[in-house]
């Protein structure tokens, strides 16, 4: 359960990175609503309450699902966009 926990708290810092290092990329292309700033903000509150949960009032399962979260959540979408595809 440590090392799930560690790979999902590791893959939602490298999504951290790539929402920061691709600040502004959807405006450029003239979309209205930067979703990295949604994004970003979400991905440091899971980080932060991830590591709280874990360590400051020793919740290991809660850790677990809120630093989960993301990553289901990405799964859920992709499995949800390739189900609805219309060719």
């Amino acid at each position: 359960m440590s090392f799930l926990f560690w790979l999902c708290w590791i893959i939602n810092v490298l999504l951290l990175i790539m929402a920061i290092l691709g600040k502004g990329f959807r405006s450029d292309f003239g979309a209205g609503v930067d979703l990295n700033v949604l994004l970003t903000i979400v991905l440091i509150v899971v980080l932060a309450g991830s590591l709280i949960l874990r360590f400051s009032l020793k919740q290991k399962w809660g850790s677990l699902v809120v630093v989960s979260l993301p990553v289901c959540m990405m799964l859920v979408w992709y499995l949800f966009e390739k189900t609805n595809m219309k060719w």
